[in-house]
């Protein structure tokens, strides 16, 4: 070996060292410098609601907003914080879960797009959309059932028997929610009225709480064929749906707690209907109170949508999200009801309005008979009869 090799084998290895500490170097730097992001996301949240909405307003803006204070909204968050808690990111920090709840809340309050709430919230569309859907998943699946539901008894015949009508749970009725039409059978939900819809159908008790709601069904259905599909129907048959089917006796006829219904139902001896043609004092009696008391589902269903606007306009949304969006709103609904939360629109009288006049009172006179109606006769003559003694 000669010296042209020893100088090269030294050339060779201090080009190795100076090149393991530019690498060395460069690690270094990596390491110590931030990362560079390598996928785009949207620019960074707005402070509005952490800064703004919780530190600044009062239960009026609350209620004006998001139709509740913000203790309620902090309760229903706490519920649902097991279904709705995300975990952080590389890019960012997940949504917390009260503003998550707070977007559900104020889509329902309102009659704004996706893209408007977005805009409110500094949000991507996308986002808000996809917290919408799982937010009323949420409220659906943990809450409907609990605050959905029977009450106490005796105080919903008192409350009832204050309007008049004895031994009675309270009144059902139907109400159609606008939709998009579907891109898969859009005809099968366009219903009489030249719009597509699907039907609420709910109960509620002489407060306006609603204690029984089945949403999903086309608007071309009847209310009878509704009603006849729904656990209500069932248990109230059954005699299941009060533990021990008390019985009020007047006149020698035994009387069972009492839902209240309009032309459009069945008789049965659970459920009255009034006098298509009445024939006497007695029966016309029996029809002013009954009117009187039967009002009280169509007050709540003006009420529910003027305070939850999204179900007074038509709903952009997939047919299968639609059924969540409605019993998410009829429960937070019932939250509000027992909480005493007033209603800030000004045309909650309109919107109650609208709900008499858009009501279906089409005579169940076409739909099958019910094989007890001749008891169920008897209990409404009773009925009756006590009225114009008892009830002014």
């Amino acid at each position: 070996m000669d010296d042209t090799d020893d100088d090269y084998d030294r050339f060779f290895r201090a080009a190795g060292k100076v090149a393991d500490t530019v690498f060395w170097a460069i690690a270094e730097w990596r390491l110590k410098s931030p990362r560079e992001k390598i996928c785009w996301s949207y620019p960074g949240r707005s402070p509005w609601f952490h800064d703004t909405v919780l530190q600044y307003w009062d239960d009026l803006e609350w209620i004006k907003n998001f139709r509740m204070t913000r203790q309620t909204l902090f309760e229903i968050s706490e519920t649902l914080r097991p279904f709705l808690m995300r975990k952080d990111t590389v890019m960012r920090s997940a949504v917390p879960v009260e503003e998550r709840v707070a977007i559900g809340i104020y889509f329902l309050a309102s009659r704004s797009c996706h893209r408007t709430i977005a805009l409110v919230f500094q949000k991507g569309t996308s986002t808000v959309a996809s917290i919408i859907v799982e937010v009323c998943l949420a409220i659906e699946h943990t809450m409907l059932r609990e605050e959905v539901r029977i009450s106490d008894f005796s105080k919903m015949t008192a409350t009832t028997s204050k309007l008049g009508f004895p031994h009675c749970l309270g009144a059902i009725d139907g109400t159609h929610i606008t939709i998009t039409a579907p891109k898969l059978q859009g005809q099968a939900y366009y219903n009489r009225k030249s719009f597509h819809s699907v039907l609420l159908q709910a109960a509620c008790d002489g407060d306006g709480v609603f204690f029984s709601m089945l949403a999903g069904h086309s608007g071309v259905n009847h209310d009878a064929h509704v009603f006849r599909s729904s656990k209500l129907f069932r248990r109230m048959e059954d005699g299941t749906l009060i533990p021990g089917n008390p019985m009020f006796n007047y006149a020698g006829v035994s009387i069972p707690p009492l839902i209240l219904g309009d032309g459009a139902y069945p008789l049965c001896k659970w459920l009255m209907k009034p006098y298509a043609v009445p024939r006497n004092d007695i029966e016309k009696h029996y029809n002013k109170v009954f009117n009187r008391t039967r009002n009280i589902v169509e007050r709540a269903f003006g009420r529910l949508k003027a305070r939850f606007r999204r179900l007074s306009v038509r709903m952009e949304a997939r047919i299968e999200n639609v059924n969540s969006i409605i019993a998410s709103a009829v429960v937070m609904h019932n939250i509000c009801e027992r909480k005493k939360h007033s209603i800030p629109d000004d045309d909650t009288n309109l919107s109650i309005n609208e709900e008499q006049q858009g009501r279906n009172s089409i005579d169940a006179c076409g739909v099958r008979a019910h094989p007890e109606r001749m008891d169920a006769e008897e209990v409404r003559k009773a009925l009756a009869e006590y009225l114009y003694t008892h009830v002014k």
